[in-house]
């Protein structure tokens, strides 16, 4: 890793160093390229509890992981496909009258590998968040930067409210803390961001009466129109 940069964990190698083991050939290159979750890892955890078809799969994700992680039917079934050939899982058909439908169901083989990548530590967090980008640019067109504000405020109070609801409903069926403690932590960070983004668009709004107010007419009047619009 590069200098200044803090350690990924503060696990030892055998060398001593303060990087565990899965990362110890992470290059400068790495560091910087953002890691993604293998989805083959949610959908034996989800397996782990029962059999599940690819459409209970992609409910699971909605109502449970759903917050941090998104799925697609381009990216599961796929991965289904590779995890039978692995013989991580197996595939059986069932028909109901005319309709048939796949069930997966996970092997021994399967749940020693979930217990093994669930032992092994993540990688850090890197958050891709192309209106925080917008944002960044926003001097060029302060009407869209504001508005890309008020989308995340609005998308962060609908999650909140979404969320607070699922803690509740897994508090009355006695679900495990592990689970709810997930559901708590997304709702607390989107209340949290509300909350924020509010106190940063009043902000906001007073720096761009301040840059209307020192900038000449003639380059100010889109700076002008976002200040009234506050």
């Amino acid at each position: 890793m590069g200098p200044g940069k803090p350690p990924l964990y503060s696990y030892r190698n055998g060398r001593g160093a303060r990087v565990p083991a899965s990362f110890e050939k992470v290059s400068e290159r790495d560091y910087e390229t953002p890691l993604r979750i293998d989805i083959k890892f949610p959908v034996l955890g989800f397996l782990m509890d029962a059999e599940m078809t690819g459409y209970d799969l992609k409910r699971r994700f909605q109502d449970s992981v759903g917050f941090f992680y998104r799925v697609s039917d381009g990216s599961l079934y796929p991965a289904l496909k590779k995890l039978a050939r692995d013989g991580l899982v197996t595939m059986r058909a069932e028909r109901h009258g005319k309709r048939a439908r796949k069930v997966y169901a996970i092997t021994q083989k399967g749940r020693e590998r979930f217990l093994k990548m669930l032992a092994e530590p993540s990688p850090p967090v890197f958050i891709h968040d192309e209106a925080q980008v917008k944002i960044y640019f926003g001097h060029h067109d302060p009407d869209s930067a504001l508005a890309h504000m008020q989308r995340m405020h609005g998308f962060n109070a609908i999650m909140s409210e979404h969320l607070s609801r699922l803690v509740g409903e897994l508090k009355t069926r006695g679900e495990n803390p592990f689970r709810s403690v997930l559901l708590k932590f997304g709702h607390q960070l989107t209340a949290f961001t509300v909350k924020m983004i509010e106190k940063l668009e009043v902000e906001m709004a007073r720096e761009i009466g301040f840059m209307v107010r020192s900038k000449p007419a003639a380059t100010n009047k889109r700076l002008r129109s976002a200040g009234a619009n506050r």
